[in-house]
């Protein structure tokens, strides 16, 4: 993408690999925690595989739709996941994200990283949307282990 900037946002998630993969890769987890902030919703469609479709729809508080979507480019299982990211609402049309896992003893590293557009506000928006989103998955992580039976 000329004139990009890539942007890089890790974290660690106290759950397996194949947990954080799945929330990634069906579409009734990542509504769950697709979202920037704890009082947003998202519905989600999500046709999982190489060359297909995503579109994720977040909803805040206020009423206002914010719309993410794409294709996907590479999937591998548990490892990492390639996908192009189109947001009309900032002026981003497909850009790529790619999100890698990796086991760290009981722990798994989630590093995302986000070609977008050289452009402040659109880089602080994205960077700030994804923080926010792990946050989100770090909490459904969480309350899915609580639940699970030991």
């Amino acid at each position: 993408m000329p004139g990009a900037r890539s942007i890089v946002v890790k974290r660690a998630f106290a759950a397996r690999p194949g947990r954080v993969f799945a929330a990634w890769c069906r579409p009734e987890l990542m509504a769950q925690w697709f979202f920037p902030a704890p009082d947003w919703r998202a519905d989600v469609t999500a046709d999982v595989r190489v060359g297909g479709r995503y579109k994720v729809a977040m909803y805040d508080p206020a009423g206002g739709v914010h719309v993410q979507e794409g294709a996907y480019r590479a999937i591998e299982p548990d490892v990492r996941l390639v996908f192009t990211w189109r947001c009309e609402e900032l002026g981003v049309a497909d850009s790529v994200v790619t999100v890698e896992l990796r086991e760290v003893g009981a722990q798994t590293e989630l590093t995302i990283s986000h070609e977008l557009p050289d452009d402040d506000v659109i880089v602080r928006e994205h960077e700030g949307g994804w923080k926010g989103c792990l946050e989100s998955l770090a909490r459904h992580l969480e309350t899915r282990t609580k639940e699970a039976p030991p």
